[in-house]
């Protein structure tokens, strides 16, 4: 990914760091770290590559669609490690260009181990609220995540997650979030058995 990164013009760095903070959002909000340490290079290999090429049929990604590609298709064939590649472009040569959605990607990483759980992403209509039965529930609900986020990957509108656990785990899930420096919540609705909040930046 290094050798992409030092043939890209300037002005497209940030859009390749996206496009790798992207691939790994849908890597790692889809498959839990538990889910992911059971798989091979190559099982974890083809789902990135499946979403890279995907994305790389798309217009704002232009610049740079065959040496995406290129890159694909030799880090398949060496069975290179494609996961480390995109956490290296993650920071851009210049400052940090990706706050938010790098920070709400780690905070999901947070929920995930603190809880033992999978972060789902469903629609509010679609959410299934008996996933996990024995075990807690949290989902973003959202029709497309990426909606959230601007071209600069700045949060732009409230993101809704909604939980189910025990009073420990619901503890342990307000007390994650509690330590963002980035992020505040307000709690849309709850019960004895659900919280909803609305995740979105501190004042």
């Amino acid at each position: 990914m290094r050798s992409i990164h030092t043939k890209i013009k300037p002005e497209f760095e940030p859009l390749l760091a996206e496009l790798a903070l992207h691939a790994l959002l849908h890597l790692r909000t889809n498959h839990s770290g538990k889910v992911l340490s059971r798989k091979s290079r190559s099982d974890v290999n083809d789902i990135l590559s499946a979403w890279l090429n995907k994305a790389a049929n798309s217009k704002k990604y232009k610049p740079f669609k065959k040496k995406v590609r290129s890159l694909v298709s030799h880090a398949r064939a060496q069975n290179l490690d494609i996961e480390s590649m995109l956490d290296n472009l993650l920071t851009p040569v210049e400052g940090d260009e990706l706050p938010h959605l790098d920070s709400f990607l780690l905070l999901v990483n947070m929920l995930e181990k603190e809880l033992n759980t999978t972060v789902l992403v469903s629609s509010p209509e679609k959410v299934d609220l008996t996933h996990n039965s024995k075990g807690c529930l949290l989902c973003v609900l959202s029709q497309d995540l990426n909606a959230h986020f601007n071209n600069r990957n700045r949060l732009v509108a409230d993101i809704s997650m909604l939980f189910r656990g025990t009073h420990g785990e619901r503890h342990s899930f307000l007390r994650t979030i509690y330590s963002s420096s980035l992020f505040d919540h307000k709690v849309e609705f709850e019960d004895g058995d659900f919280v909803r909040i609305s995740l979105g930046l501190r004042k």
